[in-house]
């Protein structure tokens, strides 16, 4: 079972952070017209208008912020992290197989061992 875990947190990481986040540079690398009222044109503009360093930064921010979401949830499905007023459990069957509560773990491990932690 640890293998199964231990692929499905990859390739968590991989569609989740890493595809998204080449999604997040490709669309703020995009030329946009600056609009009031659409948040996203507006963040665009913003970080078109960043130097080098603080687009840099910003990137991190949102891959910090990816990293955190998904290792939350899997917090939420391992039993770890309770929801808010809540008493519902989940289980995350990977092939019909119960995770046991290691997502989590196994995520963070995964990202320490690869370094990849943002």
């Amino acid at each position: 079972m640890e293998e199964k875990i231990e692929q499905f947190v990859k390739e968590v990481y991989a569609t989740v952070v890493q595809d998204a986040l080449s999604d997040y540079k490709d669309m703020y690398e995009q030329e946009v017209s600056i609009s009031d009222t659409e948040l996203y044109s507006q963040a665009i503009h913003m970080y078109q208008q960043m130097d080098a360093e603080q687009q840099k930064l910003m990137m991190h921010i949102i891959e910090v912020v990816m990293v955190d979401t998904v290792s939350h949830i899997f917090g939420v499905i391992d039993g770890s992290s309770p929801l808010n007023d809540s008493d519902m459990e989940a289980t995350l069957l990977l092939d019909d197989v119960d995770s046991e509560g290691e997502l989590q773990d196994s995520f963070i491990g995964y990202l320490q061992e690869e370094d990849l932690y943002p």
